[in-house]
């Protein structure tokens, strides 16, 4: 799905969240969770200078990752990627890094690891 702007993305996000059964993992997101801001990140895997246009939904400043969505590149199978927000590997990753939905992602990454926000 080709996402034109931050309201369209929001509500994607808002849709994959409805679909989350465990609680903790929707705590999870809404702790992090941003008003959605595309960024052209490096696609490694083909022509230089290839980019692509992700979706940033997710921040964790304190492990300098985030999650966002891209419709290209591993998209549209895996469309939901953990990303570096900045630094010198900010561009797309590597496809270990890439899955079908946000809750997956959100499992695989420092957010998950964070203490509850409940205790």
């Amino acid at each position: 799905m080709l996402i034109t702007n931050s309201n369209e993305m929001a509500a994607l996000v808002d849709a994959e969240i409805e679909r989350i059964a465990d609680g903790r993992s929707v705590q999870r997101i809404q702790a992090v969770r941003v008003t959605p801001y595309p960024v052209e990140r490096d696609w490694d895997y083909g022509k230089p200078g290839e980019h692509y246009t992700c979706w940033t939904v997710l921040e964790h400043p304190e492990s300098n990752t985030g999650i966002v969505y891209c419709s290209e590149g591993f998209g549209p199978s895996y469309p939901w990627g953990l990303v570096f927000l900045s630094g010198q590997y900010v561009g797309i990753g590597m496809d270990s890094g890439w899955f079908s939905s946000l809750e997956g992602a959100v499992r695989d990454s420092f957010i998950w690891d964070q203490p509850n926000p409940e205790g």
